[in-house]
């Protein structure tokens, strides 16, 4: 499930190259000298504005030297706020058939690279720098607690009623209760990038292989939350490879998506803490759910996603940890 298209050229004196817009978020590309900057803003539907991490947060961060994947920070400017990046190769194109063919390699390396860097950012950077728990966690609880209609803009009272319908009470309380525990805060906490995301690794050609971008969803919370989170998206991603695509489309790579898992596993190294990744991943998929509904509205795709989310909290995400 994707965002749609907006054509609208914006502050720039250039249109942008690429435009993409929910009622959570739009987003921008414009080309500058020596690369692109990518500008995001909030979308009509979102409920917190986008805030750049305090300047202490900010130079903690700077101060952090990546050498695979380098970290890109936002520039806040009036409601947006902005990342320089050195091209448009997000890796969450990758897992749109036809929308990109960045090689496997390059994909590996990036991976790899953003593995170490969560890594080091969980080790190096002081938990107190991310003050509250994760904000998808939080938005999806939010929705979660809502027991009366409409629920949500768009269709997030559509997608409450059949993912209610599927999961039963039971397995709603439980990650409800897997929402709550991220936002109550513990003494083994550690800094979070927040969201990680495909959509948030530039890929690049060659070193630095890539750029990861962070700043608007900074949190503390359990080792190895960013990793399941990020996992979560992998899982979506290989629900897109097992789909019949038309027959103008290409058909995607499934050795991209498997050297791209593989590397990501092996640049962050051993887990420690499985059951918290396996979590984090059921909220990533779960969260994706809710924002496409309530943020774009209905897809019967949302069918397939209820379905998995249910398999997904019996086994508290192992699956989506240890799976290929």
């Amino acid at each position: 499930m994707t965002a749609t298209r907006n054509d609208a050229v914006g502050e720039f004196a250039e249109p942008p190259v690429e435009q993409f817009a929910t009622g959570f978020q739009r987003t921008s590309v414009h080309r500058v000298d020596n690369g692109y900057v990518l500008v995001r803003r909030p979308g009509s539907h979102r409920p917190t504005p986008l805030k750049p991490p305090p300047s202490q947060t900010l130079a903690a961060l700077r101060a952090l030297r990546t050498a695979e994947v380098r970290l890109v920070l936002p520039e806040a400017v009036d409601d947006a706020l902005r990342y320089r990046v050195p091209g448009t190769g997000v890796a969450a194109k990758l897992s749109v058939p036809g929308a990109c063919d960045i090689p496997s390699a390059h994909v590996a390396s990036a991976l790899h690279g953003t593995g170490v860097a969560l890594r080091r950012l969980h080790a190096e950077i002081p938990a107190s720098a991310g003050r509250a728990g994760p904000p998808g966690p939080a938005r999806l609880a939010a929705w979660l607690r809502s027991d009366r209609p409409p629920a949500g803009p768009r269709a997030a009272g559509a997608l409450r009623s059949a993912a209610l319908r599927r999961l039963g009470s039971e397995r709603w309380s439980r990650v409800l209760a897997w929402c709550e525990e991220l936002a109550v805060g513990h003494a083994r906490d550690v800094f979070l990038h927040g969201a990680p995301s495909l959509g948030s690794i530039v890929v690049g050609p060659r070193p630095p292989h890539g750029w990861l971008m962070i700043g608007e969803d900074l949190a503390r919370g359990p080792a190895d939350h960013d990793l399941g989170w990020l996992l979560g998206e992998f899982v979506e991603w290989r629900m897109t490879l097992r789909r019949p695509l038309p027959a103008q489309v290409p058909p995607m790579d499934p050795e991209v998506y498997e050297a791209a898992r593989a590397a990501l596993l092996e640049g962050y190294g051993p887990l420690s803490d499985p059951v918290a990744a396996g979590r984090a991943a059921v909220l990533r998929v779960f969260t994706h759910a809710h924002d496409f509904a309530a943020y774009m509205g209905w897809h019967d795709e949302l069918l397939e996603y209820t379905a998995k989310i249910a398999e997904l909290v019996d086994d508290e995400g192992a699956c989506a940890i240890s799976a290929p």
